[in-house]
């Protein structure tokens, strides 16, 4: 996550040049948080998870009578979607119009009536909805408080601003010394959508998709009080590990590949053809393996260093 080398300025770079890595800097994290703001919206839109609220109180059916293509930024979020007039016939025989966004309605339901339903919201009035199959209502939800976390604390961008060269360079190093840490933001999100995608399926081991969804926080809330951490106090040297710890930390790596990958077969068959089912099972499994795999990567790194500093020692 080290900065660009082509983009970093001398240590002894003037105060104006400082101030306009400042301007680009806030910025880009503006434009970070509007942006994680707006996928925010579209994933919980498109997901159906406002279309759920409230109480039915009456169905009917509805009709397209205009419709338009809207993109790449509208009601239903980015992408490109129909949004469309529908005429509506309720069960009592009344009618009424309302405006469908996300693609609820389509041209083709122009002559193909769609069944809506009112539904009350309790303290905010009511919404007219089309009433289809939305299987990952819950996935939309679970993905509200990371990416509100995501707006609001932001993320580092890789080179803005750029670090000094040898700060970089030291950045880089003590990170590719960190035995779990820096696989946490990924594993963590990893494990969160494929804990949330696997709602929408029925459970090929039941509760395994919570287990799942539990340790997904459990990480990338350990990630943000790391983070935090080390926005105060910086980035800490990691420990060089003893030769006992590299043995250990090397069993314990293949430990984890070997019990990892049983997961992820054992998995697979039980839920062959489950697909989102089947994340739900075999995420924790492909998380064990990548630890694993880092373990062994980092432990090689940590003995090659620990070698080369008892040898300048015994040499001093």
């Amino acid at each position: 996550m080290g900065g660009r080398d082509d983009a970093a300025p001398s240590t002894g770079e003037s105060p104006v040049r400082s101030r306009q890595w400042l301007v680009i800097h806030v910025a880009a994290q503006t434009v970070l948080r509007a942006l994680v703001l707006v996928i925010l919206y579209a994933v919980f839109v498109n997901t159906g998870s406002l279309a759920a609220d409230g109480i039915v109180t009456k169905r009917g059916t509805a009709l397209a009578t205009a419709c338009e293509r809207v993109g790449p930024l509208s009601r239903s979020g980015l992408g490109w979607y129909w949004q469309c007039e529908g005429k509506i016939t309720w069960q009592d025989g009344k009618q009424g119009t309302s405006t469908f966004t996300g693609s609820d309605l389509t041209p083709s339901n122009k002559t193909e009536p769609a069944p809506v339903a009112w539904r009350e919201i309790r303290n905010r009035g009511h919404q007219i909805t089309v009433e289809k199959p939305r299987p990952f209502v819950t996935f939309g939800r679970l993905m509200v408080v990371p990416l509100f976390g995501l707006a609001v604390f932001g993320a580092r961008i890789p080179g803005v601003p750029p670090l000094p060269t040898d700060e970089r360079t030291e950045y880089r190093r003590k990170r590719r010394l960190q035995l779990w840490q820096p696989l946490m933001i990924p594993v963590g999100w990893g494990l969160l959508v494929a804990g949330g995608l696997a709602t929408a399926a029925p459970a090929v081991i039941p509760g395994m998709a919570v287990v799942t969804l539990v340790v997904a926080y459990v990480a990338l809330i350990v990630m943000w009080a790391l983070s935090r951490n080390r926005a105060r106090k910086g980035f800490p040297e990691p420990t060089l590990l003893s030769s006992d710890s590299q043995s250990a930390c090397l069993a314990g790596g293949h430990f984890l590949r070997v019990l990892g990958g049983l997961g992820v077969i054992f998995g697979g068959i039980l839920g062959f053809g489950n697909w989102l089912g089947v994340l739900g099972v075999v995420a924790i499994p492909l998380a064990l393996v990548t630890f694993g795999q880092r373990l062994l990567l980092v432990t090689n790194r940590h003995r090659r260093q620990f070698d080369g500093t008892v040898g300048n020692s015994a040499a001093s």
